[in-house]
């Protein structure tokens, strides 16, 4: 069984667990899952401190539980903790509108009532409240083609991807089949700045390795067998800052978690890093 014991942080000033849960629970980057996950671990590891022998992350695993015949979740939240680049949503979205130019001027058609003009006009209803729609994070909504000149608007059926030359972050755009080949120029002109992009920053994860040492890669390669890691780093403290307006905490203590590379996991806990 794989076990690694993680050499302390000294420019680092110790923190007290209820120090800790604070950190966790302020950081803008912790969503409800991760914390979830981040205050079990930091659980597990202050009661290995008191009691010794107990196994913090194996004791993170049962107290997170799983439903029968279900994925632990304590499985699932680690695997969704490993630092990685996920495209954005409109690069996954298939029904994208197409952004080239309109090959002619939209008119918008007046509205005809398909009703007979000898049936009395319908009841008059009253006012809806307004709909809720639920999107996943960093959804941007589709181009109105309708309210902005110039833009095809149709269905799209070539997408051409563009990298960023900063962050590698990918942007896609959307053409339909009528303007296959705008979508041809557009991959031509950047295909040069695509080549030199350099690997995109990562977006997800990360934030086990700001909170606790531990030899989170073999951790992470356990729970997400085909997952490499990032040449930015394991810990989201590490990775560059995209912009001005990024919120990013002051790099912090971490405790100390031994950790194995099996299915039943034997680690053990150390003093505060």
């Amino acid at each position: 069984m794989l076990r690694s014991v993680p050499s302390p942080t000294e420019d680092r000033p110790k923190r007290t667990f209820p120090e800790l849960v604070t950190a966790i629970y302020e950081d803008p980057r912790v969503g409800h899952e991760s914390r979830e996950l981040l205050l079990a671990v930091a659980y597990a590891v202050d009661l290995a401190k008191r009691e010794e022998g107990v196994s913090p992350l194996k004791v993170a695993r049962i107290k997170l539980g799983a439903a029968p015949g279900r994925r632990a979740r304590y499985d699932r939240l680690v695997a969704n903790d490993a630092p990685r680049y996920e495209l954005p949503y409109a690069a996954q979205e298939r029904t994208r509108a197409c952004e080239a130019p309109r090959l002619r001027p939209y008119q918008p058609r007046p509205y005809t009532p398909r009703q007979p003009p000898e049936l009395p006009a319908p009841t008059p209803l009253r006012p809806l409240p307004p709909t809720i729609v639920h999107v996943p994070p960093g959804y941007t909504p589709p181009r109105d083609w309708r309210t902005e000149d110039g833009v095809c608007g149709a269905t799209s059926q070539h997408s051409v991807t563009e990298k960023a030359p900063r962050t590698g972050w990918v942007t896609v755009h959307w053409f339909c089949r009528r303007h296959q080949d705008h979508a041809d120029r557009v991959a031509e002109q950047v295909r040069a700045q695509n080549e030199q992009a350099p690997d995109p920053i990562p977006n997800t994860g990360g934030l086990l390795p700001c909170y606790f040492k531990a030899d989170w890669e073999r951790v992470y390669k356990h729970y997400r067998p085909h997952w490499t890691p990032p040449r930015y780093g394991l810990s989201a403290d590490d990775w560059p800052v995209v912009d001005d307006t990024a919120l990013r905490p002051t790099r912090h203590s971490r405790l100390r978690v031994l950790t194995g590379a099996g299915h039943n996991l034997q680690e053990h806990a150390g003093d505060h890093a």
